[in-house]
């Protein structure tokens, strides 16, 4: 049986998400589908406030997070994306010398996708925002041939736990839209969903912008979702955060 969660921005998806999991038999559930109406959007201060709760787990930030599925950072949007593109190029070297990335990032197999291990390789994204700028331009109507794959057979096949958990995305078109799908094997909803969300928008943000399209929804399909590796005391701070009705002003 599927489980839709749905949120006006990443941090009610999320909240929902949060709250929905910790009623779950052992916090867990298979098929949880998190959709979001506008995946840039969140409540920064419910955002810092988790924050705190992770590092006191010792688990990375949320903006760390989405960073490994879109570097926001070094991307300047008065350049060019070939630009974005060469900057990350350069740094992705560097961030393949930190263990937990050993096997690369998202991003990374985004726009270096190979069969090798190494840090070059065909940029995926480049060439979907190609594809649908084309069909835009000469309306043919084709809504569903923009797929990227993370997972890749040759390197992960003997992989059971870590990198890749995300495992497939793709983009549909819905009339003047693209929604974009994401697909993991399994996520760990208190230490990566929240950034997980946040870097999928921005990346749905970029592909909208460079296609010409308009940002639509971000739907996140968890085959296996789960709460894990927390203490109780955090635990109940967290549900108590995500149980808090009170509306923070939203900032993008």
């Amino acid at each position: 049986m599927n489980t839709v969660i749905t949120g006006r921005n990443v941090s009610e998806a999320w909240a929902n998400s949060i709250l929905y999991l910790n009623g779950c038999n052992k916090r867990e559930e298979y098929n949880l589908i998190a959709e979001i109406v506008n995946p840039i959007e969140d409540d920064i201060e419910f955002r810092r406030k988790i924050n705190c709760i992770l590092t006191s787990l010792e688990d990375q930030s949320i903006e760390t997070v989405a960073n490994t599925i879109f570097p926001q950072a070094i991307e300047d949007k008065q350049k060019s994306r070939e630009v974005f593109y060469d900057r990350f190029y350069k740094l992705y070297p560097k961030l393949r010398r930190i263990q937990i990335n050993s096997h690369g990032t998202y991003f990374g197999r985004l726009v270096a996708w190979n069969n090798d291990g190494g840090i070059t390789g065909f940029n995926q994204l480049e060439y979907l925002i190609q594809k649908l700028y084309r069909e835009r331009n000469n309306n043919r109507g084709i809504r569903v041939m923009y797929e990227m794959s993370i997972y890749n057979p040759i390197l992960d096949n003997s992989v059971q736990m870590g990198f890749p958990c995300m495992s497939f995305i793709s983009i549909k078109v819905r009339e003047d839209f693209v929604d974009l799908t994401a697909v993991y094997r399994s996520q760990y909803f208190i230490q990566k969903a929240y950034g997980n969300y946040l870097g999928l928008g921005r990346l749905l943000e970029f592909i909208s912008r460079q296609s010409g399209y308009r940002m639509g929804k971000l739907t996140c399909i968890a085959t296996h979702a789960s709460i894990r590796d927390i203490d109780k005391r955090n635990l109940t701070a967290l549900i108590g955060l995500c149980s808090n009705e009170e509306q923070i002003e939203l900032e993008l």
